[in-house]
């Protein structure tokens, strides 16, 4: 009996967090929709654009800050047979919502940290005073397509994944494959201005893993009358550092300029996979 590539997550989901962090980008590769490119004439009749951030995952942190914050934790885990706290959604004091183990332990600064607010899934909602990978590339991204002339508007609701407020990785990676699988849109964006096309803008891996931030984009681009995917393409990369785990200290604004600074050369990527040229010089801010 044949077995579908994707089929092979489900075999990692009860090892360490350590063997997840090695396969995700070999299975999240393998489960990826084929990328669309559009016809040269089809893009050039594009002048104006409606950016939607699609709700994005929690980070991943590896190893859990819980062990950075409370060095005796990872003792204490391993005394117990591999005992583990729940994974929860929670915010920092920057807005950023990670995916981890959280202690009522004084290890964990009860100001800085609070659990993150479910909401509710499917269509769209209002976009919070929340920190997003999405939303801080969406924003670099306006600033791309004005440099070449090109109208982008961000959006003020963002798309949601069914997925909100689970803190399950498993369930957020197939929620966004799903989200980027479509071919059709069931968000009606005619209804919400008059655009030539609306680019949406996920994120698929986030995460620090041991040192290492890794960021992949996905985007998809959308006839907002037909609500056709006319064109979809994802790209990614990396950064080593030894200060990546420090950079979420002081409301990780290091962080957030490090996603951001990331975000750059990958929407330039991905807006020439889909014909939006974009001069080496243009100013993304």
């Amino acid at each position: 009996m044949k077995t579908s590539r994707c089929s092979f997550t489900r075999l990692f989901a009860d090892h360490k967090k350590v063997l997840l962090g090695l396969a995700f980008p070999w299975l999240l590769a393998a489960c990826t929709a084929p990328a669309i490119k559009p016809a040269a004439s089809q893009i050039d009749q594009l002048h104006s654009f409606l950016i939607v951030p699609v709700q994005a995952p929690p980070l991943e942190v590896i190893p859990d800050l819980i062990e950075r914050r409370d060095p005796a934790y990872r003792h204490s885990q391993n005394m117990a047979m591999g005992f583990a706290l729940p994974t929860e959604l929670y915010q920092t004091a920057g807005g950023i919502v990670i995916a981890g183990m959280v202690s009522d332990s004084r290890a964990m600064d009860a100001d800085a940290i609070t659990k993150a607010a479910p909401t509710a899934a499917g269509g769209s909602a209002k976009a919070e005073l929340v920190w997003t990978p999405a939303k801080a590339a969406a924003q670099k991204l306006r600033g791309l397509l004005a440099a070449e002339n090109r109208k982008g508007e961000l959006s003020r609701e963002y798309y949601q994944l069914p997925a909100a407020g689970d803190a399950s990785l498993q369930h957020w990676h197939q929620a966004i494959q799903a989200w980027y699988g479509q071919n059709t849109t069931p968000i009606d964006y005619a209804a919400m201005g008059s655009y030539d096309a609306v680019i949406e803008v996920g994120i698929g891996r986030y995460r620090i893993f041991e040192g290492q931030t890794s960021l992949q984009l996905l985007i998809k681009l959308i006839d907002p009358v037909s609500r056709n995917v006319i064109a979809r393409t994802l790209s990614e990369s990396f950064r080593v550092d030894d200060q990546a785990l420090a950079s979420l200290d002081n409301g990780g604004e290091a962080f957030k300029r490090l996603i951001g600074d990331m975000a750059v050369p990958l929407l330039r990527q991905s807006l020439g996979d889909i014909g939006l040229r974009i001069p080496p010089q243009a100013d993304e801010s």
